[in-house]
């Protein structure tokens, strides 16, 4: 994945679809904040397992059964939005996932959000952000 900013409406577009591609190709669960992030992630074709934060559980609880369900040094990918509380809460699932042994990893939201953090903030805004920049290409 490319980490330099990207302009050209049709190269971003290419970025994007192997930022999707390498999702797609993982075989680990996909940690979202919220229900609105599911469906934005299933709209713009990924269909792997999704976890959502915002379930009634603390964080905490979501990674503790993250780690019984993948057992020791198990991956998860965190796709929480890129602004602040987003942030946070990214921050408290790699600390609580390294705690519990598991492997959070982080790139594939680095990577959205160096493509896309200029005209979005967050996860549920992607297909919007697809759409605008397919009608560009």
């Amino acid at each position: 994945m490319n980490s330099k900013r990207i302009t050209n409406p049709q190269k971003r577009l290419d970025e994007f679809s192997k930022i999707l591609d390498f999702l797609n190709n993982l075989d680990c669960p996909v940690v979202v904040e919220g229900k609105r992030d599911t469906f934005a992630l299933k709209n713009i074709g990924y269909n792997g397992k999704i976890i959502e934060l915002n379930d009634g559980h603390s964080v905490l609880t979501t990674v503790e059964r993250l780690a019984q369900n993948l057992g020791t040094a198990g991956k998860f990918v965190i796709m929480t939005d890129w602004d602040r509380t987003g942030g946070k809460l990214a921050k408290q699932l790699k600390d609580y996932g390294e705690s519990n042994d598991l492997q959070p990893d982080l790139t594939i939201r680095r990577s959205l959000a160096l493509l896309f953090s200029k005209d979005i903030s967050c996860i549920e805004e992607l297909p919007t952000v697809i759409k605008t920049l397919s009608l560009q290409a």
